[in-house]
């Protein structure tokens, strides 16, 4: 299967996407300079900026992600809506609509819920897409923090799906009130159990005084190196890694609305039913 990501950033959601669906990723979209330099570094192709695409002239494909910008929903800003300049779903949802993927699967913060999101499943009924969404923290896979985030499965209302997808099994639903510090010379539980999760060390937290951004792409879940070590200054990095996606949250959160999704198709409509 094929996947086109749009504000693909490092690429956190697609990471997640391509692992549940054993899909790879053909073409990204991205403006931001430095993500455009990872996307390069990994070899794929950046189609810019995604409000000057003409969709008739891209290679279609089977999933489209976005996890689009979250300023103008964030609890943490303005909270401008439709009226913030960096308010991109009118031009997702014509993406959604010329393309036609299989799935499409859209990341967003928690206040999005109450800001944006009925116009979200309104546009999607409108170009005749089902959506399934759900809400789950980076801590309940094991992630040292928080990390609400509502993320979105779409799928066209008239397509047949002939496999039942299961549900996952999470795990016990982590303490994410826990800290990150360091005890009598112990590690914290929480830091201990990402460490298993991810099977790797925690780096240190700071360097030179200052956080230091390969434990926060640790935090994130990335594999070593995917943002770090790539030439591009540290505050920079530290952006990318803070506006990105938690693979493994991420793919969690895939898996519930992919078994949502087969209930639902299984459920008798009115013409079922007589």
């Amino acid at each position: 299967m094929k996947i086109g990501s749009l504000c693909t950033g490092y690429g956190g959601l697609d990471l997640a996407a391509e692992e549940v669906f054993n899909a790879h990723t053909i073409w990204t979209s991205d403006i931001d300079k430095h993500a455009s330099k990872l996307i390069k570094l990994k070899g794929q192709t950046n189609l810019g900026d995604l409000k000057l695409i003409d969709w008739s002239q891209i290679e279609p494909i089977d999933i489209l992600t976005a996890g689009y910008p979250c300023q103008p929903f964030s609890i943490a800003g303005h909270r401008k809506g439709k009226d913030d300049p960096r308010h991109l779903w009118p031009w997702i949802k014509e993406a959604i609509s010329q393309l036609r993927p299989s799935y499409v699967i859209l990341e967003n913060v928690k206040g999005h819920l109450t800001l944006g999101f009925s116009q979200v499943l309104a546009d999607l009924a409108q170009i005749g897409f089902n959506a399934e969404w759900t809400i789950i923290r980076a801590a309940d896979i094991g992630a040292t923090h928080r990390r609400a985030r509502l993320y979105i499965l779409a799928y066209p209302n008239d397509r047949k799906r002939e496999r039942i997808w299961e549900m996952p099994k999470l795990g016990i639903r982590y303490n994410s009130r826990a800290n990150l510090q360091v005890q009598e010379g112990r590690f914290s539980s929480v830091i201990e159990r990402w460490e298993t999760v991810l099977n790797r060390s925690y780096p240190q937290p700071l360097e030179d005084g200052k956080l230091n951004p390969v434990f926060v792409e640790w935090m994130m879940g990335l594999p070593e190196g995917w943002v770090t070590g790539q030439g591009i200054p540290r505050n920079s990095e530290l952006k990318l890694l803070g506006n990105g996606v938690v693979p493994q949250q991420a793919k969690a959160a895939i898996q519930i609305l992919l078994y949502n999704m087969s209930r639902a198709s299984q459920q008798p409509t009115n013409c079922d039913t007589g």
